[in-house]
């Protein structure tokens, strides 16, 4: 079950698309004259940028399973910054920016509904959520190689991205990894729950 309608689907795609870029230059402080090469560090950016590509690629096709994939890592930068790290950023005065809004709550929710809306239902595999769970974990990994070998990002005064994958922030390398390894239990738990979705309404 989902719109059909092609004209619809295209300008919502587009919509997006010109909001990511947007947020995405401001980011990396294009406006200013600069390029932060650094903010790739951030899963944030890196899933946003996906989905920028990925929607720019679907304005003419679908591909319903690779959206599947899509889904799934957005959804989790928006899930992540709701429950770990927007607390931070309203404290810190940086929450209510159009930057923010449109990496953390806007985008996610519109790559989400286009999901549910416009993408064809019944292509996903039981397999893949344990696939899309490689994504996170494959960051996580690179983070923890480039924490042994380059220094801290950017400006910051950490070698960590966030402060709940830092073991100096966390109390060590054990409390740090028992909640990354909580974490990527309930991101398993998201993957097969958009499965479970994309079937019960392949068949509705």
């Amino acid at each position: 079950m989902h719109i059909k309608n092609r004209t619809a689907a295209t300008i919502y795609r587009m919509l997006f698309v010109v909001m990511c870029a947007v947020a995405l230059v401001i980011e990396f402080g294009f406006l200013r004259g600069q390029f932060n090469l650094y903010t790739l560090n951030y899963y944030t950016i890196l899933s946003n940028l996906a989905c920028l590509v990925f929607f720019v690629a679907s304005l003419r096709r679908d591909r319903p399973r690779a959206e599947g994939a899509i889904v799934y890592c957005i959804a989790i930068t928006g899930i992540i910054y709701a429950t770990l790290l927007a607390p931070g950023d309203l404290a810190s005065g940086h929450f209510f920016t159009f930057k923010n809004m449109a990496l953390h709550y806007v985008g996610p929710l519109m790559v989400v509904l286009d999901g549910v809306l416009f993408n064809p239902k019944g292509h996903i595999r039981a397999t893949d959520p344990l696939l899309w769970l490689l994504m996170p974990l494959g960051y996580f990994g690179y983070i923890l190689l480039r924490s042994t070998f380059a220094g801290n990002i950017g400006p910051t005064d950490s070698p960590f991205p966030y402060a709940f994958i830092d073991p100096a922030v966390q109390g060590g390398w054990g409390p740090m990894m028992q909640g990354v390894g909580w974490i990527a239990i309930g991101m398993l738990a998201l993957g097969y729950l958009i499965w479970f979705i994309d079937r019960g309404m392949a068949r509705s």
